[in-house]
């Protein structure tokens, strides 16, 4: 087994819960990505934790609807560890650290890039299973031999399971 996905499989084990069930929250992200100074909108669906004081998966994919509207389909995966920091009795803070994955296809052609990164997410509950969630990162992927930095905000409405 090459060593990244063996540590990547290592981490996973590490930081998700081998007690009581732990919830999960999943959401519909509304929000914005930016670089190069220009921004588009992105809309994401995501999966993650709901429960302070437990690590778990943060799973983000997200496409954007202007490359759409131009005739490019793209898709943005983010796979990231995290973990619940309480806040209050509602609110939680989720710091997060990952992968990501940026392919897409068009009249063009088709093209894609990896790299890693570093967000937060604070979520709040309205009740036991509907919450908000507002969400940053900042991504760095690789491609012709040098970093791009891009960096993303998003608001999501939560149903926790």
């Amino acid at each position: 087994m090459r060593p990244a996905p063996l540590f990547l499989l290592i981490a996973a084990a590490a930081v998700v819960p081998a007690r009581a069930p732990a919830q999960t929250a999943y959401s519909i992200d509304f929000g914005a990505i930016s670089a190069f100074n220009d921004a588009t909108v992105l809309v994401g669906f995501r999966a993650a934790p709901a429960a302070a004081e437990r690590g778990g998966a943060d799973i983000l994919l997200s496409t954007f609807p202007d490359a759409l509207i131009h005739g490019a389909l793209i898709f943005l995966l983010d796979v990231d560890a995290t973990y619940g920091v309480r806040v209050s009795e509602q609110v939680t803070v989720f710091p997060r650290f990952g992968g990501s994955v940026i392919a897409g296809g068009g009249n063009a052609g088709s093209g894609g890039a990896y790299g890693y990164n570093l967000g937060v997410g604070l979520m709040g509950r309205a009740s036991p299973t509907l919450g908000v969630r507002i969400d940053y990162t900042h991504h760095r992927f690789v491609g012709g031999g040098q970093t791009i930095p891009f960096s993303s905000v998003s608001v999501g409405i939560v149903w926790i399971r």
